[in-house]
């Protein structure tokens, strides 16, 4: 019975100390060959990019978040209007769905939520959306109040509606926009629907992608 035993604690140990480390890197190797396949959709845009306005904002906690210090980092910019209640959670719940996909993976992405209504939307109900859906450090909800989350909105919308691509609700806004590590605004996108969601998930992974590999031939 004590061999038994033994044979089988011996066994167990194997299993942590070569199997699932064998498993493990297959694992990422998979994902890094994933990622490198990842193909761009056609709502990326490739040639002309705009880069966006300077912005300055502050977070419910504190942090100070500007387009300098989110250069070298892929960005979901969301526009929010808390008062429209279940549409802007639906749209919340989706760019989440993300970003529980990416926290851990890699440094270089965040979703930054700017209320366009900061003389309402106080920084309790801020605390409220970051403690709901912002359990980790990925995600920025935050107040602008010298007008730059306004600018950048009233931008990002006018680009986009050039392009055909037109915002239904302007007070309760649909899209969210993509802006690359150099600053430069690929694309706009309403979560809630299906195309368009897989669209910037596979968008965010080949920005995301060419910022890592960027870093791995410094």
């Amino acid at each position: 019975m004590a061999n038994s035993r033994g044979r089988t604690w011996v066994l167990v140990m194997l299993i942590i100390i070569v199997v699932l480390p064998l498993f493990s890197v297959l694992f990422l190797k998979e994902g890094f060959k994933v990622r490198e396949e990842a193909p761009a959709s056609d709502r990326l845009i490739q040639n002309n990019k705009p880069a966006i306005p300077n912005y300055f904002a502050v977070s419910y906690k504190g942090d100070t978040i500007t387009k300098q210090g989110m250069l070298n980092k892929v960005c979901i910019i969301d526009f929010a209007n808390y008062a429209c209640g279940t549409s802007n959670d639906a749209r919340e719940r989706k760019l989440f769905e993300i970003q529980e996909d990416y926290y851990g993976k890699t440094k270089a992405f965040r979703v930054l939520s700017f209320t366009l209504q900061p003389e309402k939307d106080l920084n309790e109900q801020l605390q409220i959306m970051a403690e709901r859906y912002a359990a980790r450090e990925i995600w920025h909800f935050m107040s602008a109040t010298d007008g730059s989350a306004n600018k950048l909105y009233q931008f990002n919308k006018n680009i986009f509606e050039k392009k055909g691509v037109i915002e239904t609700d302007t007070l309760c806004p649909q899209l969210v926009y993509l802006v690359d590590g150099e600053g430069f605004l690929r694309g706009a996108y309403d979560p809630l629907d299906d195309k368009q969601f897989h669209d910037l998930y596979n968008d965010v992974l080949f920005l995301v992608n060419k910022l890592d590999l960027n870093e791995e031939t410094k």
